[in-house]
């Protein structure tokens, strides 16, 4: 795909691979729709963008939220080329201790999120003939690459799977769809996930070990044009992959 002049939608945008994603889609000429929670995160992400920007407030979760981000998108620019579904947190914690909420918390942000933007998304691709739905998962969707993340496991799984299924329904459509499965990623993530205060002192352990969002991106990029429909962005998350795939 030729990404110069296209439109964009970036979820989880304000930080971490989603910031700097748009950012790199920016720099390609592609203008991009900037969609998080936070909103004066957002601004300071649109200001470190060349190209055109739209920063829309959005929690992912909630159905109005989803269809203003699609209709002020379409609204701005009358097409939406590209659906970057990069929002989603984590859970770490012995699954006997995890609350139902907390599960159907996780399921809500990092699984039906995703399933019903791209509903929304894919008539419009559908009517211009073409797009790309680049849904960012993890090297858990693929592998149990830790004890304690069960639950997440499952829902980037799902993700997999969801991607997948949807890639040969679109077939012939002109609709590109993939997922990206990058492994330990040092950001935000952590410090935001459900049972954050039980990995902290496991993330700074393992720091050195993990790729910066800019390593994973670079990743995405190198390897949009290729037929695979699961990319491991870099060399560190396609060594995991072959390290626990038969565990």
């Amino acid at each position: 795909m030729e990404l110069s002049g296209k439109v964009g939608i970036v979820t989880g945008a304000s930080a971490g691979i989603g910031a700097v994603l748009a950012r790199a889609l920016s720099e390609q000429g592609v203008r991009v729709a900037l969609a998080a929670r936070r909103r004066e995160k957002l601004e300071e992400i649109a200001k470190e963008c060349p190209n055109e920007t739209l920063p829309v407030r959005c929690d992912v979760t909630q159905d109005k939220d989803r269809k203003t981000l699609v209709e002020e998108t379409l609204r701005r620019w009358g097409r939406i080329d590209i659906l970057v579904n990069n929002a989603g947190i984590g859970m770490y914690g012995p699954i006997e201790h995890a609350s139902e909420a907390d599960i159907r918390r996780l399921f809500e942000v990092n699984v039906f999120a995703v399933f019903f933007l791209t509903q929304l998304v894919i008539p419009i691709m559908k009517r211009q003939g073409s797009g790309m739905i680049l849904n960012i998962g993890s090297i858990g969707g693929v592998v149990a690459h830790s004890a304690n993340v069960t639950p997440y496991v499952a829902a980037k799984h799902a993700v997999v799977g969801f991607t997948r299924g949807l890639r040969r329904d679109l077939e012939g459509t002109g609709i590109a769809v993939k997922v990206v499965c990058p492994q330990l990623v040092y950001t935000d993530f952590y410090r935001k996930s459900i049972g954050a205060e039980r990995m902290a002192g496991m993330v700074e352990r393992l720091k050195d070990r993990m790729d910066t969002p800019e390593e994973v991106v670079q990743g995405i990029f190198a390897q949009l044009s290729s037929d695979e429909v699961v990319i491991f962005p870099t060399g560190k998350s396609r060594k995991a992959y072959e390290l626990f795939r038969d565990l």
